[in-house]
């Protein structure tokens, strides 16, 4: 069941038998329906996730009340809350199933002993936690630095499974756009 997770390990640092049998013991399952939260905002973040199927979204509400959209996951990431989990406050950030998912999740507390008691996985959190912070640092300056049709032509050749599986309006907000800009620019391409 857990074989998806073990090859993500492997292919960022190869992972021991002996390793994987520990890490294996403190997985534990959830599945979400469409629409269900994973972690709400305003509540505690109280451990790490790998998505092994469906989609996810992270969104925050601003204060117009306006739904907007940070991330979106797919089948082999690792998400979580990374301020309210470190900091043990609650989040500003709401994670939600788009689609029926099916989640593998680590207790904080969990994770935290297996760090003090192995260097391989003190390694290979440090490694996934950079591919994560680099992966919202593209985000951050795609934003900034591509206009909204460049930005839905980058996502168009770079990241297809965003148009492919994921809402109109939920798209427009991880653009930064409105969803009529963006139905106007998908008209023109």
């Amino acid at each position: 069941m857990y074989l998806t997770i073990k090859k993500v390990f492997d292919k960022i640092l190869k992972i021991t038998d002996e390793d994987w049998r520990i890490f294996e013991s403190i997985l534990e399952t959830k599945k979400l329906k469409k629409k269900e939260y994973l972690l709400k905002q305003g509540h505690t973040c109280r451990g790490i996730y790998f998505l092994s199927e469906g989609s996810i979204r992270t969104f925050h509400i601003d204060k117009d009340g306006k739904e907007i959209n940070t991330a979106f996951y797919f089948q082999n990431d690792f998400l979580r809350e990374i301020e309210s989990l470190t900091k043990n406050i609650p989040s500003q950030k709401n994670i939600q199933a788009i689609e029926s998912c099916t989640v593998f999740y680590i207790d904080k507390a969990k994770l935290t002993t297996l760090y003090e008691k192995s260097d391989f996985y003190q390694k290979l959190g440090r490694m996934i936690l950079e591919n994560i912070t680099i992966s919202e640092q593209k985000y951050s300056s795609f934003l900034t630095t591509y206009s909204p049709t460049e930005r839905y032509l980058y996502i168009l050749k770079n990241r297809p499974e965003l148009i492919e599986r994921i809402p109109l309006q939920y798209l427009a907000s991880y653009l930064g756009i409105s969803r009529e800009s963006l139905s106007r620019i998908r008209k023109r391409i």
